[in-house]
């Protein structure tokens, strides 16, 4: 073998293990995102249902999200626009370059914004009527529901490990009342659907199945391709939508004394401002994070939000049945892990 040959296999193995080593950056920084993104957004229902205590569920899901626009289009140019440089000393450079979405991008971020919009109010409303600790895990289905849509419109038929998430997703359900058992082997999921909220925090759950899709499809149709960019437009069209029923007179809501608008929102302005930051923050990593790595991997490192609420709600709010919901949320988290990969 000449010495040329021998240097071009060195040159193509280091260029592979390059490769390698950037993809597995690339999944340790999109892992780091997540975890940061969850752990910030597992306090948001905790925040929320002390805000829903004397504030309307339509207004709450917009103040949250109108005040963190300013901060997630901050966060945006800095991560899109702007770039840190050091020679003898820091200096921050940015550029002007505006991102360009196509038409599959625009229907994409479109139809994903609506499905946003109907999910975010059911799962405010469902947070208002039942515990947050049990709200959270509910909203964990979606990876089931996306297996769902995909077969039903795309024709994928799951596979083996997918149809078994699905089966484990359900028993994880079972679990979160599995106390009830004790009087019927249905008595769980009987005790389950008779609580207020759960069936709207299921259809959000649905509805949410795909927005993750449609916004990871909206990524890859920009140029350059920008997570933050799509959470900022994606936010701002989830306002837009939430606006008209944010502003609608108190007078049509059942309970008009309690619920006073822009007054209840100043009984609680620590947890206000905080889930405003959250909201702003939290998108910024959560979208990065699924611009670097894969879809189903991301997600699932999200569900365990669900996780760290519950604990949250037994520690802030005194929820119960601490130990059957984090049996049925670990054992949901599984499942979803099983279908998204």
């Amino acid at each position: 073998m000449s010495s040329g040959e021998t240097g071009g296999m060195i040159q193509e193995g280091n260029a592979a293990t390059l490769i390698y080593g950037e993809a597995v950056s690339r999944r340790i920084m999109a892992t780091l995102l997540a975890l940061m993104a969850t752990v910030l957004t597992s306090f948001l229902p905790i925040l929320n249902k002390q805000l829903l205590r004397d504030a309307r569920p339509a207004l709450v899901a917009w103040i949250t999200n109108a005040a963190s626009l300013p901060i997630l289009a901050a966060g945006t140019l800095l991560l899109t626009q702007c770039s840190l440089t050091s020679h003898q000393r820091f200096l921050l450079s940015c550029t002007a370059q505006i991102p360009h979405l196509d038409g599959v991008g625009v229907a994409a971020l479109l139809v994903a914004a609506a499905l946003n919009w109907g999910a975010t109010l059911l799962s405010t409303v469902a947070l208002e009527r039942t515990d947050a600790s049990l709200v959270s895990p509910l909203l964990t289905f979606n990876p089931a529901f996306t297996l769902l849509v995909a077969w039903l419109t795309l024709a994928e038929v799951p596979g083996v490990r997918q149809t078994i998430g699905v089966s484990v997703v359900l028993v994880g359900a079972y679990f979160l009342e599995v106390e009830e058992a004790r009087t019927g082997l249905l008595a769980p999921l009987r005790a389950l659907f008779r609580r207020p909220g759960v069936l709207l925090a299921i259809i959000a759950s649905a509805l949410w199945g795909t927005t993750t899709v449609l916004e990871k499809l909206a990524i890859e149709h920009m140029i350059p391709p920008s997570g933050p960019a799509v959470a900022l437009l994606g936010t701002f069209l989830l306002v837009l939508l939430l606006t008209p029923g944010a502003f609608r007179s108190s007078g049509h809501e059942a309970r008009p004394s309690r619920h006073s608008g822009w007054k209840g929102l100043h009984t609680h302005p620590r947890a206000l401002a905080t889930a405003v930051l959250i909201a702003g923050i939290a998108p910024l990593f959560g979208f990065t994070a699924i611009a670097l790595g894969l879809v189903g991997y991301v997600t699932t490192l999200f569900k365990l939000s669900a996780v760290l609420t519950i604990l949250w709600a037994w520690v802030f709010l005194g929820e119960g049945q601490i130990r059957s919901r984090l049996l049925g949320a670990s054992v949901m988290l599984v499942g979803g892990a099983l279908v998204a990969w």
